[in-house]
């Protein structure tokens, strides 16, 4: 007796989709970027313009941040994190705009540091800009918004599960195309690098000078606005 071949099972189809999601929301942190720098033929006051000036902004910083009973940085305070990379000193020729050493024995030296500041409190941050932009040897490289630990953790949780529900309603709507009544998800592959060091997506305004900033009576900073993307390949078998 010979089966009906039209009577068979039909194979389950096959179908691979990348769900795609993205989430928004507004920043909690502003990160600083300062540069103390200064160049001169005289190495030793070079450096002891940058020392000065890096001593001065540390005595600023520690008077703005409150700290815990164990010299931890209080969750309160409004600047929540800073760091101050060593001195470096650099030397090189001395050349005027057409190529020439005006004086072959002179070497120019450049001293530098440069100083991570966190903040909470945007109406500080605004104030410390208009105060640093009138130091001495100070460069202002730009404000960077950030999230905190815990609201970064929690979008990439939200912004993975929607990724997948992307991925399976585009698959439930290829099936009802072809006439598949049930779609079953056999594979999730997870992006590894969901959060690359420095890549989170950022609509924030960007700050590349001193004078960008402006000076004045002050500066009100509204907090940027990111974006998170995430990305999960998914397999399903549609039957």
């Amino acid at each position: 007796m010979t089966l009906n071949a039209a009577a068979a099972p039909k194979p389950p189809t096959v179908i691979h989709i990348e769900g795609r999601a993205k989430v928004r929301t507004v920043a909690e942190r502003a990160a600083l970027d300062i540069h103390v720098l200064d160049t001169g033929y005289d190495k030793d006051l070079a450096s002891k313009n940058v020392i000065t000036a890096v001593n001065t902004l540390q005595s600023r910083l520690d008077s703005l941040v409150s700290r815990l009973e164990n010299g931890d940085i209080s969750p309160a305070s409004p600047i929540t994190f800073y760091s101050i990379a060593s001195l470096s000193i650099s030397t090189r020729d001395d050349y005027d705009n057409e190529g020439n050493r005006p004086d072959p024995d002179k070497k120019l030296h450049t001293a530098s540091s440069t100083i991570d500041v966190h903040f909470r409190d945007f109406t500080l941050l605004g104030d410390m800009v208009v105060r640093l932009s009138a130091m001495d040897y100070v460069g202002l490289r730009g404000v960077t918004w950030q999230l905190t630990d815990a609201k970064q953790a929690w979008l990439d949780e939200e912004v993975r599960l929607q990724a997948l529900k992307h991925a399976i309603e585009r698959a439930e709507a290829y099936a009802r195309i072809i006439s598949r009544e049930r779609v079953t998800c056999v594979k999730i592959e997870d992006s590894s690098e969901f959060w690359p060091s420095g890549q989170m997506m950022q609509t924030a305004r960007q700050v590349a000078s001193v004078e960008a900033f402006g000076v004045g009576a002050g500066i009100q900073f509204e907090p940027g606005n990111i974006e998170v993307r995430g990305t999960v390949s998914v397999e399903f078998h549609a039957e």
